[in-house]
């Protein structure tokens, strides 16, 4: 089992000058870890030109722009852990995202935070792969159950102050003992016209369009068609009706009696 990597706060990108802390998290023997990084100087461990080692964390008192890069632990006997992407910003601006891989289903909170003293929460507009996928007065969006669908790189923006750099959002599957939840159907008792139409149905219950168009077919049964029957019937009573009026009409005029008598003398 490898070690894994903690980084506090537990967020992707950070302003410059402020303090990073790493750790080598292991149940086995933690001080057989070390943190490393690749960054725009090249690979090093912690203690070198960057950071103060701990026994196997390491504190950065001061991040800069080239402290920006792949941050993972690394045993003496080579194993490593996953890795983490930090981004130090001289931005106005930054994402508070987890900087490790979140669990599906997890709650995940998004924080647009601004480099400015004022620790206030202002108006804030989040955006998925350059897509804008919601805002809030607050300067925080909550996802309460992610899934693979919210993977992807985020930025948020605020008024008057600019945007943050992009972040990647990683999701994985849930673990159960060590295995990735895999879903498996098993047939038993169906033979195989049985189950293409349970998948035919599967189908069509899962597509919200042909759902909505059942909708769209029921309301026209059930309010329509009565509607336009009801309308023809009392169409035909109106005409029916006219021509009875026009007919009593004639009669009781002396014009049209004498029409009448032509009519029937021919």
């Amino acid at each position: 089992m490898s070690a894994s990597l903690t980084v506090y706060p537990n967020r992707s990108q950070f302003f410059k000058y402020e303090s990073l802390y790493l750790s080598c998290d292991d149940n086995r023997k933690s001080s057989e870890w070390t943190v490393k990084a690749k960054t725009v100087r090249g690979v090093s461990g912690c203690g070198r030109d960057w950071g103060s080692l701990q026994s196997s964390s390491c504190i950065i008192n001061e991040v800069y722009s080239w402290n920006s890069g792949v941050y993972w632990c690394e045993s003496t006997s080579g194993e490593t852990s996953p890795e983490a992407n930090i981004t130090v910003t001289e931005n106005n601006v930054i994402l508070e995202s987890p900087v490790s891989p979140v669990t599906e289903g997890e709650s995940v909170t998004l924080r647009c935070t601004a480099k400015s003293n004022s620790s206030s929460p202002r108006a804030s507009v989040f955006m998925k792969d350059r897509s804008p996928v919601g805002a809030a007065i607050m300067g925080q969006m909550t996802i309460p159950a992610v899934s693979k669908s919210n993977e992807g790189l985020y930025m948020c923006m605020i008024t008057g102050l600019g945007a943050s750099v992009e972040s990647w959002l990683t999701v994985r599957g849930r673990d159960f003992g060590g295995f990735t939840e895999v879903v498996t159907r098993v047939f038993s008792g169906h033979d195989e016209e049985e189950v293409e139409e349970e998948e035919e149905e599967e189908a069509v219950s899962a597509d919200p369009h042909s759902g909505l168009i059942h909708l769209r077919v029921i309301f026209f049964l059930v309010v329509v068609t009565p509607y336009l029957l009801s309308t023809i019937f009392l169409g035909l009573v109106y005409r029916d009706e006219a021509k009875g009026s026009a007919a009593r009409q004639c009669q009781s005029t002396r014009h049209c009696k004498d029409e009448v008598q032509m009519e029937k003398i021919k």
